[in-house]
């Protein structure tokens, strides 16, 4: 797919875990001509080895729409032991002991461990833009190394979306115990301590606006909490940043959205729900998340909190908690 055939458009949504990106991605997915996938480096992995759900509620590997793109990319479903080749492939770029050498190798615009990785992803997004005829296929996977990696393939037409949501917001929605709803059982999604979730909040931040943040005509950063407040907005600037002008957007109201279902093979558990979906600002974290543990993510991120204009002492104003967190 690295030439010839017409260039597969992305819209990336770049930034750290928990930060609302699946809520964007899926609203953009309800677009004409747009197609979600989610966190689509995680389709090796999450889908074809683990089996967890598609969004449209079957496991990825028996949903009709992917075997159908897999089989055009691939010729066939690949087995358990291909995917683990790409799973290594994948780890030997997107590591965070692999920054230098990412760095290093940015101006030769080629990975590492050579064209095996880029070949097995040209022909991944390729399929995926041939066989749902979309014009714009939404990833939100988030990780700026991955990013990095699909801005080096030539068939890929790579816009990026910044996602920053308050780091102390995401503290707290890491340490929350949340059910993966993937399986019919109680497992639950990871958790992080705020040391750790706010050292990578600060570290992706960094890398994507170092890795993405050029050319400007092809990055857009947002705030989540800019989103909320005025979602149809913010959707029409993330449009436009592709060069779409979508005559219909999916709002019900200035806060409502009505979701369908999209195909997405990872991403958080909102990705499941359908129908009126409201947004809200989610501030319950202000009220919840302890003084100490408020004190230890402002301290290791403060730099980037006055960059995105984010107070360092927020108000501990009234909290509007809905009923789950769309981070």
């Amino acid at each position: 797919m690295s030439g010839g055939g017409p260039r597969a458009k992305v819209l990336y949504i770049a930034g750290s875990g928990r930060s609302g990106s699946t809520i964007l991605d899926r609203i953009l997915g309800q677009l004409d001509g747009f197609f979600s996938v989610g966190e689509l480096c995680n389709l090796w992995d999450r889908g074809l080895v683990a089996h967890r759900k598609c969004g449209c509620g079957v496991p990825v590997d028996q949903c009709p729409t992917w075997r159908g793109i897999l089989a055009r990319g691939f010729g066939r479903l690949p087995d358990e032991a291909e995917a683990s080749r790409v799973i290594a492939l994948r780890r030997g770029w997107v590591r965070i002991r692999h920054i230098p050498r990412v760095l290093a190798t940015r101006r030769r615009r080629q990975p590492h461990d050579g064209d095996e990785l880029l070949g097995v992803l040209a022909r991944l997004y390729g399929a995926v833009h041939g066989q749902t005829r979309c014009r714009v296929i939404v990833d939100s996977s988030k990780a700026p190394l991955y990013a990095e990696l699909l801005a080096r393939i030539p068939s890929i037409d790579l816009y990026v979306v910044h996602l920053v949501r308050d780091p102390r917001a995401t503290a707290y929605s890491w340490l929350r115990g949340k059910q993966l709803p993937d399986f019919d059982d109680a497992r639950q999604m990871q958790r992080l301590r705020p040391l750790k979730s706010s050292g990578l909040w600060a570290l992706w931040q960094t890398m994507s606006e170092l890795l993405m943040g050029r050319p400007p005509s092809r990055y857009l950063r947002v705030r989540y909490e800019d989103f909320v407040a005025d979602p149809e907005a913010v959707v029409r600037r993330v449009t436009a940043l592709v060069g779409e002008e979508p005559s219909r957007l999916p709002f019900v109201s200035a806060a409502a959205v009505r979701l369908h279902v999209t195909h997405s093979v990872s991403g958080n558990p909102n990705r499941f729900e359908t129908g009126p979906v409201q947004l809200r600002p989610y501030t319950q974290w202000v009220h919840s998340l302890s003084r100490p543990h408020r004190a230890l993510v402002t301290a290791v991120t403060w730099p980037l909190l006055l960059r995105y204009r984010y107070p360092l002492r927020p108000r501990r104003a009234a909290a509007i908690a809905p009923s789950g967190d769309r981070g």
